[in-house]
């Protein structure tokens, strides 16, 4: 049974859940086929809604704080920061806005947050303390070394760091965080339909199972151990204490 901790489950086309997984929303729209799919999933769809860095739409405050109260989700995410290009990094005082936003959700609300970091690391340090706060924070696609991973941690952080296709294209980073951080500390995702390798149109969330392969020869583990670990980080890190609480 593979788990995977990050995709867009409205954007996957005629995707009917066969695995655990945790679908993150940033529109309405979006978050309204995603509820529908999740309803139908027999539990194996967690719904999550977020301010993303890319939209930082401040007018969906209001409908995530409402997702929040009636508990029609699980997490909060995604949200935090890309700096990847200079028209995004021009948006920096939106995305801190809606970061400040959803941070003080969450901890109000005890609900984790999935975190879209990209170029922006040091801003994660600056908000450490309110992220201390959090009942946890994953950060999705981590896109850093293990050794920043390691200061985040000892910031007092209960974080999860979650990789994907990456894997699969030999990025240097991605694999020396799964060869050494601890193995409780790390989830693995499609980003589906996103994050796509060379020739590809768009990621299969089936390919969760690649991604499960890769991993395993990073670690020298076998499948069946590696399972059992990622079902139980993914319960975990998203608040879950066993599946009939879905």
């Amino acid at each position: 049974m593979f788990c995977d901790s990050h995709l867009h489950i409205a954007e996957c086309e005629n995707f009917i859940p066969a695995h655990f997984c945790c679908s993150c929303a940033h529109s309405k729209k979006e978050f309204f086929i995603q509820e529908e799919i999740a309803l139908k999933s027999s539990g194996k769809v967690l719904c999550a809604f977020g301010l993303h860095p890319q939209k930082p739409l401040l007018e969906n405050a209001d409908f995530l704080e409402t997702l929040l109260t009636q508990k029609r989700i699980i997490a909060l995410g995604e949200t935090g920061f890309d700096f990847f290009t200079p028209e995004l990094k021009s948006c920096i005082v939106q995305q801190k806005k809606a970061f400040e936003v959803c941070l003080e959700l969450a901890t109000e609300h005890k609900v984790p947050l999935v975190v879209h970091d990209r170029k922006a690391l040091d801003l994660v340090f600056f908000y450490s303390a309110g992220l201390k706060k959090c009942a946890s924070v994953v950060f999705h696609s981590f896109a850093f070394t293990a050794r920043d991973a390691a200061s985040i941690l000892n910031h007092g952080i209960n974080a999860y760091f979650s990789f994907g296709k990456p894997l699969l294209n030999g990025n240097k980073k991605s694999i020396g965080c799964v060869k050494e951080l601890p193995l409780e500390k790390i989830l693995l995702e499609t980003d589906a339909p996103y994050q796509t390798l060379k020739g590809e149109e768009k990621t299969s969330p089936l390919q969760i199972k690649q991604i499960y392969e890769k991993a395993c020869e990073v670690r020298g583990m076998n499948m069946e151990t590696l399972e059992n670990c990622m079902f139980k980080n993914f319960f975990t890190a998203f608040g879950v204490s066993n599946l009939n609480s879905l």
